[in-house]
C-alpha cells in the first residue's frame, strides 16, 4: 500500500511537471492584440535591461508598446501631474509602493492587480505569484490591495572590506554592538591601496536621504515608524537608541562631515578603500564591484544587516514594482505587459544580463541568475527579502515631508546634539504633517 501510495503522488508530480507547459502553451497572449500601450518608465538598471526584450513582448502579444524613460525626477513629476489632471493616458508605469502608494491608493489613482492575479483567462498558469519573495510581496501592497508585480529588490545590508576585516583580525558583525565594535576596531588602520588609515565606516547622512536607510538601525532596535493608531513612535526609547547609535558611529568613526553625504558620496568613500564598512542599498553592488572606478573590486563581502540587541532583523525590504492607472482604457493589455515583464524568464534575463536584482526565488535559484552577482550578495539577499521589512519609508501619504522631518533629527544625532527633543521635534513634525496630509 505505501508503494502504491509513493507511486500515485511521483505520477501526480509528473503530470502537474509535464501538464504545466502545456497549459502555458495554450494561454491566449493574442486577446488583446491590436492595443497600443503607453508605459512610463524611469530611468533605472531595469529599464535599461528590459527595453532591449520589449520587441519580444509585441510579438508574442500583437500589442504595441511606446515606451518613454525619464530621469527619476522628471519620471515622479510626471506621473504625478498626470495622475492628478484625471486625464492621463498612461497605461503602466513603475512604481515603489513604499514612496508614493499610499497616496496614490488613497487618491483612487491605482487599479489594484488582485482580480487579475485570480482570473485564468488573463494569468497565465506558469506565472506563479508565490515565486516573488514573500516580502517584496507585502512591498506591493497597500491597505490590503495589490498594486502590481515587484521588478527589482533591494535591502539595507551590511558591506564590508574583507581583506581589512581579515587583515586585523575582526570579526564580521552580525549585531548592533558588534557592528560599532567592529568599526571602532577598525577606524584609523590602513585599509587603502597606498597604506592610508581609512573610517571604520560610512554610511549616508544627509536628511531625507539618510532616513531610508536608518530604518534599518530603527528597526533592528526595535521601534519603527508609527504605532497601531498611526501615531509616530520612532522617538520611544528603542528609537532614540537607534538615533544615538548611527549619530555616534558616523560622529565617532566616520568620515568628517557625514552629515552631507547622500549616497553618491558615501558608496565613492568606500568604493575608494577610504571606509571599512557600509551600511547601504546592496542594489548599489555595481557601483562598488565597477572595475572602471572601484578599488575594492573583489575585495568586498556582502552580509545581512546586523541584528539588535533583542535579535530584532533590520534589513529593509525595497522594491520597485509595475502599477497600472485606474484612468487607463487598456487593463487588459497592461495587465498583460506587467505579467510578461514579470515572468520568470524576462526576470532571468535582466537578472542574468545586467545583475538586477529580482524577485524571483527560483530565479536566485538557477545558476544563469547568480552569474551576475557575487554569492553571498545572492544569499544575504534572499535572506534579507524573506526576514526584512518593507518599511524603510514610513508609511505616510506624505513621505518627502517625514523622511525630510525625521532626517533633521538624524543630522542632529550625526552632529552630537540633543538626540532625545530632536527626535521628540521630529515626531511632532511627523504628526502634524500626517494632520495636514490625511484627512479622509
Amino acid at each position: 500500500m505505501r508503494v502504491t501510495r509513493k507511486v500515485w503522488v511521483l505520477a501526480i508530480a509528473l503530470c502537474v511537471a509535464l501538464a504545466s507547459p502545456a497549459l502555458a502553451q495554450q494561454f491566449n497572449w493574442q486577446q488583446a492584440k491590436g492595443t497600443q500601450l503607453r508605459v512610463l518608465l524611469n530611468k533605472h538598471p531595469w529599464q535599461g535591461a528590459i527595453e532591449p526584450h520589449l520587441k519580444e513582448f509585441e510579438t508574442l502579444t500583437g500589442i504595441k508598446l511606446i515606451a518613454e524613460v525619464y530621469p527619476e525626477d522628471q519620471f515622479r513629476a510626471k506621473v504625478l501631474v498626470e495622475l492628478t489632471s484625471g486625464a492621463s493616458s498612461i497605461d503602466v508605469f513603475m512604481s515603489m509602493p513604499a514612496q508614493e502608494g499610499l497616496k496614490y491608493v488613497r487618491a483612487g489613482w491605482l487599479q489594484p492587480v488582485d482580480e487579475f492575479l485570480k482570473n485564468p483567462a488573463l494569468t497565465a498558469p506558469d506565472y506563479n505569484w508565490n515565486d516573488f519573495l514573500e516580502k517584496t510581496r507585502e512591498a506591493m501592497v497597500i491597505e490590503g490591495k495589490t498594486i502590481g508585480p515587484p521588478i527589482q529588490v533591494e535591502n539595507t545590508s551590511l558591506m564590508y572590506r574583507k581583506d581589512v576585516f581579515q587583515k586585523y583580525n575582526v570579526k564580521v558583525p552580525t549585531t548592533l554592538d558588534e557592528l560599532e565594535a567592529a568599526a571602532k576596531a577598525l577606524n584609523g588602520k590602513a585599509m587603502t591601496d597606498d597604506g592610508q588609515p581609512g573610517y571604520g565606516i560610512v554610511a549616508r547622512g544627509k536628511r531625507a536621504a539618510a532616513t531610508s536607510q536608518f530604518a534599518a538601525y530603527l528597526h533592528a532596535m526595535g521601534s519603527t515608524w508609527l504605532g497601531p493608531n498611526r501615531e509616530p513612535i520612532f522617538n520611544n526609547e528603542d528609537g532614540v537608541k537607534a538615533l544615538e547609535l548611527y549619530g555616534r558611529l558616523l560622529r565617532l568613526y566616520g568620515p568628517p562631515g557625514s552629515e552631507n553625504n547622500h549616497w553618491y558620496e558615501a558608496s565613492s568613500i568606500f568604493s575608494q578603500g577610504k571606509a571599512a564598512m557600509y551600511t547601504d542599498a546592496n542594489s548599489l553592488f555595481p557601483v562598488i564591484e565597477d572595475a572602471q572606478k572601484s578599488k575594492v573590486v573583489g575585495k568586498v563581502g556582502y552580509a545581512v544587516f546586523p541584528r539588535g540587541p533583542k535579535g530584532q532583523q533590520g534589513a529593509t525590504v525595497a522594491a520597485w514594482g509595475l502599477a497600472m492607472p485606474k484612468t487607463s482604457q487598456n487593463q487588459k493589455a497592461a495587465w498583460l505587459f506587467m505579467q510578461w515583464a514579470t515572468a520568470k524568464e524576462q526576470v532571468l534575463a535582466v537578472q542574468s544580463e545586467k545583475g538586477v536584482l529580482g524577485a524571483r526565488e527560483s530565479v536566485w535559484k538557477d545558476p544563469r541568475g547568480m552569474a551576475k552577482v557575487p554569492a553571498d550578495l545572492r544569499e544575504s539577499l534572499t535572506v534579507g527579502s524573506k526576514v526584512g521589512t518593507p518599511l524603510w519609508n514610513p508609511p505616510v501619504v506624505a513621505v518627502a515631508e517625514c523622511r525630510d522631518a525625521i532626517g533633521a533629527a538624524i543630522v542632529v544625532a550625526i552632529q552630537g546634539g540633543d538626540t532625545k527633543a530632536a527626535a521628540n521635534k521630529a515626531a511632532t513634525d511627523v504628526k502634524r504633517i500626517m494632520l495636514e496630509t490625511e484627512k479622509k
